[in-house]
């Protein structure tokens, strides 16, 4: 009788302490939109390139549709943030394939590290510029691959010295607790826990925004608008 009574006692903690451990976190999403003016996109011909690179390419700053924004970098921060928000770094990869990026945006929390791949057949020359992280400025041969950790939180614009239209940005947050928006402008950060954050908004064309959030026992969706590209000017009457 008291083997059972003891397997069916912690049988009810086990329960009551899943329970309680998925009470203490809930999502945090919405939809990041944008009205204002969206220009058209860059396109650059890419000349003795082709037979690799295809003839074009099609610049991806600012990608709307439906007004939804799509990589948008969600994140929190603040002093909650810092005593309860943490995770452990993980690897992403960077892939230089027919003369492009992919992917365009990479999310990733500090002391990660980024696996960049090159894919082409033809050499590339990758060159990141950041304030905190080390640089990266290698020239990669078809097939070279490099490993290599970000320490510090902060965008980092990455380049290609020979193909002038690769761009791409590297984005290390804080901590785990981030998304990036989809195609639709979708955003959703997994089991956050309870408290007070800051949740912050960050675009390469758009800019950056944030806002003050409470988290509680409900999922929180936040739907926020960044401000027009190009403001109309008032004329004086």
């Amino acid at each position: 009788m008291l083997p059972k009574l003891t397997a069916f006692i912690l049988t009810l903690l086990l329960t009551l302490l899943v329970t309680t451990t998925a009470s203490l976190a809930t999502p945090v999403k919405g939809t990041v939109t944008y009205k204002g003016f969206v220009p058209e996109p860059v396109v650059t011909k890419t000349g003795k390139y082709k037979k690799v690179c295809g003839a074009k390419f099609t610049g991806e700053s600012l990608l709307v549709k439906d007004q939804g924004i799509q990589n948008v970098v969600v994140w929190l921060s603040g002093k909650d943030a810092k005593k309860k928000l943490k995770g452990d770094p993980g690897t992403y990869t960077l892939d230089q394939k027919k003369c492009h990026y992919e992917p365009h945006v990479t999310v990733m929390s500090k002391g990660s590290e980024l696996e960049i791949l090159s894919s082409d057949p033809i050499n590339h020359n990758i060159h990141t510029y950041s304030f905190d992280n080390d640089p990266i400025n290698i020239m990669f041969t078809p097939g070279q691959e490099h490993l290599q950790e970000f320490e510090e939180a902060e965008p980092v614009k990455v380049e290609c010295d020979l193909h002038g239209w690769m761009k791409a940005w590297i984005f290390v947050t804080p901590n785990n607790f981030h998304s990036l928006s989809q195609a639709e402008g979708s955003f959703e950060i997994p089991d956050v826990p309870k408290g007070r954050y800051t949740l912050n908004f960050w675009h390469e064309k758009l800019g950056e925004m944030s806002q003050k959030i409470t988290v509680g026992d409900e999922p929180q969706v936040i739907n926020v608008e960044f401000p027009d590209l190009t403001p109309k000017v008032s004329q004086k009457k």
